[in-house]
């Protein structure tokens, strides 16, 4: 299989690199896996939706996950049109969900085709507790804690678990909406340790389904909204994102002092207003009352 072939394969894998695949992709280029990854990256750009920027940046994790297996991801900034500039996905954010998505409970490496801003840096702090974990900037290797010195964290809020450590922050009702479904089981696995409000969210386009989980962050902006990371998933899919052909978006989340639901109908409404908007929330007494 040629390289062209390859990539083929990896865009409908949404992103998904298995360890053989970049192992055979290396082989084919004649390259060392640093090189490999940022010819990864170099093609990866192009599935960025950046129609405000102009600017495509590709990011590329190495993960494990709790069996010992390797695996890549792919991960795309999203800008949505019409939407305020507080609403574009970074590129590191979109693979860190992808591989989180997928089974990562170890972050070994990252690969990105442009220095990471200070809002990634925060957030990719909030996916690593070692600091040591290396980043790739194009030929230049460094670390987290290079990158981000006297990083302000979960520690800083007395929070010891990390996303990759979370199996299921709590266990609701069996009477809960969606009990037992996907949706349900995203909304477990999400990540919110700041204000204990839960939350997922999954999008329709056709017969297929995406799924976003929200991710908090010790300093709360880089905080990553459901409805976005489940808009990455669909730029990872389909390289781009065709708004007229999304059918349902459908928010579950466990009542706190924050809520997700006046953003998420806003920007469907904004841009994709032909959607059909559903939303269920869960009583955090019946969270507390089952962790």
């Amino acid at each position: 299989m040629c390289p062209t072939l390859m990539l083929e394969s990896i865009k409908q894998q949404r992103g998904i690199i298995s360890v053989q695949q970049f192992q055979n992709l290396a082989q084919l280029l004649g390259k060392n896996p640093k090189d490999t990854a940022q010819w990864l990256l170099a093609h990866i750009q192009s599935w960025a939706v950046a129609p405000i920027s102009q600017f495509q940046v590709a990011a590329l994790v190495h993960a494990r996950n709790h069996q010992g297996e390797d695996f890549y991801t792919a991960g795309v900034n999203v800008e949505l049109p019409h939407c305020g500039l507080e609403s574009a996905v970074h590129a590191e954010q979109t693979a860190l969900h992808n591989a989180w998505l997928h089974g990562a409970t170890e972050i070994r490496h990252l690969y990105v085709s442009a220095t990471p801003c200070g809002y990634c840096r925060q957030f990719i702090n909030e996916f690593c507790a070692d600091t040591g974990v290396e980043i790739s900037i194009g030929e230049v290797d460094s670390t987290l804690g290079e990158l981000l010195p006297l990083a302000f964290g979960p520690s800083d809020l007395a929070v010891s678990e990390r996303i990759l450590d979370v199996e299921e922050s709590c266990q609701l009702s069996k009477g809960s909406y969606g009990a037992g479904e996907p949706l349900h089981r995203h909304l477990l696995h999400s990540y919110a340790p700041y204000s204990g409000g839960l939350a997922a969210l999954m999008l329709s386009v056709g017969e297929e389904r995406f799924y976003g989980r929200y991710i908090e962050n010790a300093a709360f902006n880089p905080s990553f909204h459901p409805l976005l990371a489940a808009l990455s998933q669909v730029a990872l899919a389909h390289q781009g994102i065709d708004f007229k052909a999304i059918d349902t978006v459908t928010l579950c989340e466990v009542e706190s002092l924050k809520s997700h639901r006046d953003s998420t109908e806003a920007m469907v409404r904004r841009l994709a207003p032909q959607a059909k908007f559903q939303y269920h929330c869960v009583s955090n007494k019946a969270a507390a009352a089952n962790t």
